[in-house]
């Protein structure tokens, strides 16, 4: 076999001997340097010092809360309506006035019976204003003015199923309209239906709001955060400091000038923190900027 060997070498031309040399070379040569690049790539990476930004775990109080939106209404609330046909004899209230329960509202002379017809205030409330005046006709079931009670408001929500295991007790609330900057009302979800809608799969509550001076109106829209869940003493991260891979979640932390990637659990999100419920310590900082460029056991520089 050797000898076939030498032989075939000896047959072959100068040219072809100088040719194969040549690519034998270039061969050698390329393969020299991807073990040179490769290793000088480790080497780098090994020695690469990447800047982050970190942070301190923050030790917290955290809620889960739930925000609806609403429209509130007066606790009680009527349309004053006419009982007879005939004329407005007399209107006996100031309009927009606060008036006692059975307060005189209005005389009609009645067409349908003799005599005046009088109709009362059945509740205590502000009195809207009168849609007749004295000497007007009006029919039976005419609207003639509004009745509501203001010294607390209805605040309707709907609820989705999915928080119902949360309605076993009286949960507290945080409601803020835009319409009144700084004013914040808060209390307790006391009032919850007992049935869920089967076509809405929700189920109606609502709550009271103390009226202090009579701001609240029907109508206006209120912003209604809903706390479900409380938990003292929660290891809080910024959210951004968080990378999710495959339903996993993981956080680098700071070991000296190393970052170490942790796999954690997480838990309630809010107000651009996330709950940690394992996998870090309380005097654990975390890396929130810089960590796209990281991998476990990379030198870091903290910058301000």
């Amino acid at each position: 076999m050797l000898t076939k060997i030498i032989n075939y070498v000896k047959s072959l031309s100068v040219f072809k001997i100088f040719i194969f040399i040549f690519i034998a070379g270039l061969f050698y040569g390329g393969i020299s340097l991807y073990l040179k690049y490769t290793g000088f790539a480790q080497f780098m990476s090994k020695t690469r010092i990447i800047a982050v930004k970190a942070v301190s775990v923050k030790i917290d109080t955290v809620q889960k809360k739930y925000r609806a939106l609403s429209v509130i209404e007066a606790r009680e609330s009527i349309d004053v309506t006419s009982k007879v046909n005939g004329l407005l004899d007399n209107i006996h209230y100031k309009e927009s006035t606060i008036i006692k329960k059975g307060d005189l509202l209005f005389s009609i002379i009645s067409s349908d019976t003799i005599g005046l017809t009088k109709i009362y205030a059945p509740f205590s409330g502000t009195i809207g204003l009168s849609k007749k005046n004295i000497g007007d006709a009006v029919s039976k079931g005419e609207l003639l003015t509004s009745l509501d009670e203001y010294s607390y408001m209805k605040l309707p929500i709907d609820l989705p199923e999915r928080i119902l295991g949360y309605l076993t007790k009286k949960l507290s609330f945080v409601a803020i309209t835009d319409s009144i900057p700084g004013a914040k009302y808060e209390g307790k979800l006391e009032y919850v239906d007992t049935r869920i809608d089967t076509k809405t799969r929700t189920i109606s509550a609502y709550a009271l709001l103390e009226n202090k001076n009579n701001i609240l109106k029907p109508g206006l829209l209120m912003k209604m955060d809903i706390f479900l869940e409380e938990k003292e003493g929660a290891i809080l991260v910024p959210e951004k400091s968080l990378l999710s891979i495959n339903k996993k979640h993981y956080v680098y932390i700071v070991d000296n000038d190393i970052a170490k990637l942790k796999i954690v659990q997480i838990g309630i999100r809010n107000n651009a923190l996330v709950e940690i419920k394992s996998g870090l310590n309380t005097f654990d900082k975390v890396i929130f900027m810089g960590h796209e460029k990281l991998k476990d056991g990379s030198k870091i520089k903290i910058i301000e």
